[in-house]
């Protein structure tokens, strides 16, 4: 019984670390589909320019981030710009519409945000103490994709669904708690293009219950320019 129960366990261990061992290949082959460790790690900055598809309405809006430092986003509704922004742990928001005066973010929220601020990617996913697992392959509008989920530090769980072909990442599945509960949003990704020898996805969709589809498109896409650190600060009231 207990030559069962070794050998039973064995099988088990060896099971676990190929299923691990398969999405660190793949992981690998994602960052260099994107350009390669060196070319994500030197990331430092990002800013672009989008134009926003929500209701029948285009709105235009201008990003910046600083990796793992802070983002804002400015988006231009009926004439008047609402603001969101991460500045560290903390995050803000200024919504013309509903007032002046800047409110604070749900912490749930700015904890999302901080796989945005990473600009790495999943370059350095392990060094950051997160763990990866392949959760097998499935089907993504007619395309094959491998499913492998990462867990943060923090707990925070992401699942890329990566091209079987291309090795870019299709759409992106993370789980928020947005007042008490577990919501899941998903991201899908698409028309890459190179920029200074790095794939980024110039198109997103997000499905949302109450505004439908989301379709955002990059129109403009700046490598590590220079930002002033103190825009990402909440203005006082």
């Amino acid at each position: 019984m207990k030559k069962l129960i070794y050998s039973f366990a064995l099988v088990a261990a060896s099971v676990t670390a190929t299923i691990a061992q398969t999405a660190d290949e793949i992981i690998a082959k994602s960052i260099e589909a994107r350009g390669g460790a060196a070319k994500l790690n030197a990331l430092k900055s990002l800013r672009t320019e989008s134009t926003t598809s929500v209701m029948g309405m285009e709105l235009a809006s201008k990003s910046v981030i600083v990796h793992k430092r802070g983002m804002r986003n400015d988006v231009e509704v009926m004439g008047q710009s609402i603001v969101m922004a991460v500045d560290g742990d903390k995050g803000w928001t200024i919504n013309p519409m509903q007032g002046s005066d800047p409110v604070e973010l749900p912490s749930d929220q700015v904890k999302a945000s901080a796989a945005q601020l990473d600009l790495s990617g999943m370059a350095n996913y392990k060094e950051s103490g997160a763990t990866a697992e392949l959760e097998g392959k499935d089907n993504l509008d007619g395309n094959e994709v491998y499913k492998v989920k990462i867990t943060s530090k923090d707990g925070t769980v992401i699942t890329h669904y990566i091209d079987t072909k291309t090795y870019l990442t299709a759409k992106t599945s993370i789980k928020l708690t947005v007042s008490g509960q577990t919501v899941e949003v998903d991201s899908k990704l698409s028309n890459y293009k190179t920029v200074d020898g790095i794939s980024f996805p110039h198109t997103t969709e997000i499905s949302n219950p109450q505004a439908g589809v989301i379709v955002t498109t990059i129109t403009k896409l700046e490598i590590n320019p220079t930002i002033d650190n103190n825009i990402f600060a909440m203005p006082k009231k």
